[in-house]
């Protein structure tokens, strides 16, 4: 894992010496993080690159650009490449090779084949090769994008690189926002996929660019079209999963090469166990990483992880992530807001990124020497893995065909055709009747990896100088998914069936029946909400005096205030407005960080050394006891002369009762904003809640609903707390600043 950056500049209005040397060592300086290793420069004049390199294969001798024999190729290389031992030994014996490494190879292929060269090559990766003689450039990224690549078209040439930020050092460099590339939920659905600044691409997946004085021209060298329905193996369910479980062995071994130590971020889940009961075979010391928070500790992925490592006899790595204390631990402020901005280059926010991040520090404290991380990160889009989760239950294939599947292509077709978002619901899916629904949606998948899951993946893990893997986008492995026919969909896919077959068969007492649980994603999200409401919290006071009195805001400062104010004191649906004031914020952070990038780098921070508690086995009853509560975002102080009130503007409308339970919401403005149910058993609450508001009981205290209802104090403070968790009321005396000082 490394980074690179640049330009080539094939006209007359190329830069002086002295200006090339200043941008590449900007650029240089703002990927650091890639390549905290080594830093080397290459300039002729017409191309200039930057090279940090995070030292992982052929540590003393793999310094990159490099040169061919001949001296007229040279080369860089992000990632790695897993069958370049193979591919060296298709080279005559004689033939001469500068480097023990695996970026040397594609240049040798290249050289020798062309183009097709990148057919050959088992990895991931975003590579550069410099023809010196021919003045041709060839930039080329591996074949499901898990390596970044941005490039911008100029006049007279191209810049290029592997992190948005470095490219910003270049003043020629586009830096308007691209607002169309926030719309929600189309985003997960655009191609390209965009990089939020009009002008600035991505070379996507499984492409290559070539570019010379004449002309750029970039090339699908891979589709996954190709391979779709192929059915190599007729309708013989049996036979497909012996090959997925042959490929899914070879490629978790291949991901495991390396000349340092390498770990796994192991969640207990399917995907992560299989990865490691496979791992552990050829690598006893693989340290295992687990974050215990109180979605997944609850959700049995924590315990299915302690007694997988303990089976397997691995290092095992617990680390708390509790919603209480984690932004103290983590020391969460406008600052760390603004680092994980820049990190992402990205204006969009989801505390996933913070969490990931945090979770690889702690991993580099644990294992100082630690460079490379494997993730289960891929193991659902082509195996049906989002078909039956613990937040979404089905009762089979034709059901999430009908709620996941058949929606999501409808809405791709509705944004490739540019429908408004009120239409998109009506649009009509491409009508192909060779194409089952499940294979078009594989194509989607292959957008969305590169739009959100391989992009945090790369930054978080890079923001802290590991490498991460991900075996389960192995091409050889997605190939033979998507071959699957349509007819053997609901056998080896619904519920990852193929997938827990073989983890089984490398872990026997795995339970096969294991829910899907997606990271810090259940049925049951309160602390994540809580966390994001904090961290709202925290951060909303110096984020309004810093930056809503900019000239160049791209919101109404006075709107954005009242905004801020009204979630602050908790009215109406306070833990999405959290949320959503807090991707403003990230949007206001990019853009300016966009417009001073050149100089003021915002470097991620790595100095300082994760103060996260790691679990010992004696902890574990204290563990239990943390999470067996329902989780509190702030004590009211509710007293029996507290007087409770509704969100100003809101009314509280009520359902059919649900299988014993009474269905509430409450309703500001024209929209729901909080949805609540209680059991009818409890009759009381359910007449309480039906006269809360009313003009009969206007400046009833806690003391007159316990006279009413004939129940004790304690029940009604019971009862209003729990209310005033889920946003539907407040003590009429609270305000914004007594919220602020809860």
């Amino acid at each position: 894992m490394c980074g690179f950056a640049g330009f080539v500049a094939f006209g007359a209005t190329r830069l002086d010496p002295v200006a090339r040397a200043a941008i590449l060592a900007q650029m240089g300086n703002a990927i650091a993080h890639r390549g905290p290793n080594d830093e080397q420069i290459y300039d002729d004049g017409t191309l200039s690159l930057v090279f940090r390199r995070l030292s992982i294969i052929d540590l003393s001798g793999g310094q990159q650009p490099i040169p061919n024999a001949r001296g007229n190729l040279l080369t860089v290389v992000n990632g790695e490449i897993y069958n370049h031992l193979a591919l060296r030994r298709s080279f005559d014996a004689d033939h001469l090779f500068a480097t023990h490494s695996d970026s040397e190879v594609p240049m040798h292929l290249y050289e020798r084949e062309g183009i097709s060269a990148l057919t050959k090559l088992d990895g991931m990766f975003a590579l550069l090769i410099w023809d010196r003689e021919a003045r041709q450039l060839v930039l080329a990224r591996d074949r499901m994008g898990i390596k970044p690549l941005y490039v911008v078209r100029l006049p007279d040439g191209l810049l290029f690189g592997s992190e948005l930020k470095a490219l910003m050092m270049h003043p020629q460099c586009p830096r308007d926002l691209d607002w169309n590339a926030l719309v929600q939920p189309t985003f997960l659905m655009r191609t390209p996929v965009p990089t939020y600044i009009r002008g600035v691409e991505h070379l996507p997946g499984g492409h290559y660019l070539m570019v010379d004085a004449n002309a750029v021209c970039s090339e699908a060298y891979w589709r996954i079209d190709d391979h779709v329905a192929s059915a190599p193996f007729g309708n013989d369910a049996r036979a497909y999963r012996e090959a997925y479980d042959e490929r899914v062995e070879k490629a978790i071994v291949s991901h495991l090469l390396a000349d340092v130590p390498v770990g796994l971020h192991l969640s207990g889940g399917i995907d992560s166990s299989l990865i490691a009961a496979t791992a552990a075979r050829h690598q006893a010391d693989l340290a295992c990483f687990t974050v215990v928070e109180r979605t997944s500790f609850r959700a049995g992925d924590v315990e299915s992880a302690r007694r997988l490592t303990t089976a397997l006899g691995v290092p095992w790595h617990p680390v708390l992530f509790d919603f209480r204390t984690f932004l103290d631990d983590i020391q969460f402020d406008l600052a760390r807001l603004e680092q994980s901005v820049a990190m992402m280059d990205s204006p969009r926010f989801n505390p996933e990124w913070i969490l990931k991040e945090e979770l690889h520090r702690f991993a580099r404290r644990e294992c100082p020497q630690l460079k490379v991380v494997l993730l289960g990160q891929g193991a659902d889009e082509f195996a049906g893995g989002y078909s039956h989760r613990i937040d979404r239950p089905r009762a089979d294939w034709t059901q999430y065909l009908e709620e996941e599947v058949q929606p999501g292509l409808r809405l791709a077709a509705a944004v490739a055709a540019g429908m408004p978002d009120r239409f998109t619901a009506l649009a009509r899916p491409p009508s192909n009747a060779e194409i089952e629904p499940y294979h078009r949606f594989m194509r989607l998948q292959i957008n969305q990896l590169q739009c959100y899951n391989l992009w945090h993946e790369d930054r978080t893990s890079m923001a802290q100088s590991l490498e991460a893997r991900v075996p389960f986008l192995d091409h050889h492995l997605v190939e033979l998914l998507a071959s699957v026919p349509a007819s053997l969909h609901p056998e080896l896919f619904w519920n990852k069936s193929i997938v827990r077959d073989a983890l089984v068969r490398r872990a026997p007492t795995y339970d096969r029946n294991h829910p899907k649980v997606p990271f810090v994603s259940t049925d049951d999200q309160r602390s994540i909400q809580i966390m994001v409401f904090e961290m709202f919290r925290r951060v909303a006071g110096p984020f309004i005096e810093k930056y809503l009195g900019q000239n160049d805001l791209p919101f109404d400062a006075e709107v954005l205030r009242h905004d801020f104010e009204k979630t602050l004191s908790r009215q109406g649906a306070f833990y999405d407005d959290g949320w959503r004031l807090l991707e403003c914020m990230a949007v206001a952070i990019f853009v300016d960080q966009c417009r001073r990038a050149a100089t003021d780098i915002i470097a991620p921070v790595q100095s300082r050394t994760s103060q996260l508690q790691s679990i010992k086995a004696i902890d574990w009853a204290d563990v239990r006891a943390l999470f067996s509560g329902e989780p509190v975002l702030a004590n009211a102080g509710w007293r029996m002369d507290s007087r409770p009130r509704l969100p100003k503007g809101s009314a509280i409308l009520f359902a059919a009762e649900v299988d014993g339970v009474q269905q509430c919401a409450l309703v500001s403005g024209d929209r729901v904003t909080v949805r609540i149910g209680i059991p009818t058993s409890q009759s009381w609450a359910v007449r309480l809640l039906r006269h809360l508001g009313s003009a009969q009981a206007a400046g009833f205290t806690l003391s007159d609903w316990s006279d009413e209802f004939d129940v004790s104090p304690a029940q009604v403070i019971g009862l209003f707390e729990m209310l005033f968790q889920a946003g539907l009321v407040a003590p009429e005396e609270s305000s914004v600043q007594n919220s602020e000082e809860r």
